[in-house]
């Protein structure tokens, strides 16, 4: 387990607050990759997040409603998902980043979905409990990371190929 994500897990807090609650089972999706790591779920649809054995440390996101495309790199290791978290205010907008058509699209979900002050509290908490603060130009981050990655990279299960043809 990442040692900055074992550092996030011992300040005890309301993660699932920011969009990534943790969970007892841990049981996966046709579409999470194979090997995968867990380190939270959205609360909603299914949607978790992981890294995955043999790609580095990149966190993805892993959204089964999401048709052909359900798996998306959202930060390059723990720590830049966590800034991403900061500067967003919940996980909901670096996972859904791939279907934003412009920045300015993004900073309109930003504002729609600002936290509330028991969130920002949380955020704040994660802030100084780990020495970090928030991702410049998250929507910059997020598509340069998701341009650049090979997604031919992410090795899926016999499941996913049998789900989706």
């Amino acid at each position: 387990m990442d040692i900055t994500f074992q550092k996030l897990l011992s300040l005890g807090l309301d993660l699932e607050r920011v969009g990534l609650m943790q969970r007892e089972d841990n049981e996966s999706y046709f579409c999470t990759p194979r090997d995968a790591f867990l380190l939270g779920w959205a609360g909603v649809d299914g949607i978790h997040y992981c890294q995955v054995t043999g790609l580095g440390e990149t966190v993805f996101v892993v959204d089964p409603m999401d048709g052909d495309d359900p798996v998306h790199p959202i930060a390059h290791n723990v720590t830049d998902m966590l800034r991403l978290l900061l500067a967003c205010g919940d996980m909901a907008a670096p996972a859904q980043a791939h279907m934003f058509d412009s920045k300015q699209s993004f900073g309109e979900f930003l504002i729609k979905c600002r936290p509330d002050s028991e969130t920002r509290e949380v955020l704040e908490a994660i802030g100084r409990g780990l020495d970090i603060t928030p991702m410049p130009l998250p929507y910059k981050y997020l598509k340069e990371l998701q341009d650049s990655f090979d997604m031919g990279a992410v090795p899926y299960t016999e499941e996913y190929y049998e789900v989706i043809g």
